[in-house]
């Protein structure tokens, strides 16, 4: 029976590989470019953040997970320092894009310090997993007196937006093709 629980490092490489699987064809047929985007997007919160992620695991492997830097200082300097420094090694144009990555969520960093992640693979959606998981993570950043949470969702992506509508998320502004969704907590 899946069940959520927090991260731990056992869980790095299953987490890597729901990136993989849910970042699109490109990231699940070439696995050269599911590396990239498993460095680019969950990598840092598996290695460095398992006290505010957590994973869905079925018979022993994560099959989703939801992952969350509580500290955008923190982050930034620990995702640049390793993530991006071992994405310049294998693809540097990827490793520019990386870097400038977190100034995304720059402008609310004091109102909104934390950011989350969250993917499922394809079996896992729409049976109130990923509802569980962004309780369980809410709860966690409560405790830790962190002010509020923020993510970034594809602009087109209106499933995603309804869904984090529906567990307290607001839209506060957009940005290139993205949406930038908050919560005071």
């Amino acid at each position: 029976m899946p069940h959520i629980r927090p991260a731990e490092d056992k869980d790095l490489k299953d987490i890597e590989y729901v990136c993989r699987m849910t970042a699109g064809p490109q990231s699940r047929l070439r696995e050269e470019v599911g590396r990239k985007i498993a460095l680019t997007y969950s990598t840092y919160y598996a290695r460095a953040e398992q006290e505010t992620s957590f994973v869905l695991e079925d018979n022993g492997k994560a099959v989703g997970y939801i992952l969350c830097a509580p500290d955008y200082s923190k982050y930034v300097k620990g995702y640049r320092k390793n993530e991006v420094k071992k994405l310049w090694k294998i693809a540097k144009w990827q490793s520019v894009t990386a870097f400038f990555l977190p100034f995304g969520y720059l402008p609310f960093k004091n109102r909104y310090p934390a950011h989350l992640h969250i993917d499922l693979l394809d079996d896992y959606q729409s049976k109130g997993y990923g509802s569980q998981m962004v309780d369980a993570l809410l709860e966690k950043l409560k405790s830790m007196n962190v002010p509020g949470v923020m993510l970034i969702v594809d602009k087109d992506n209106t499933g995603a937006q309804r869904f984090y509508q529906r567990k307290g998320f607001r839209k506060i502004t957009s940005l290139l093709g993205g949406v930038v969704m908050a919560q005071e907590l």
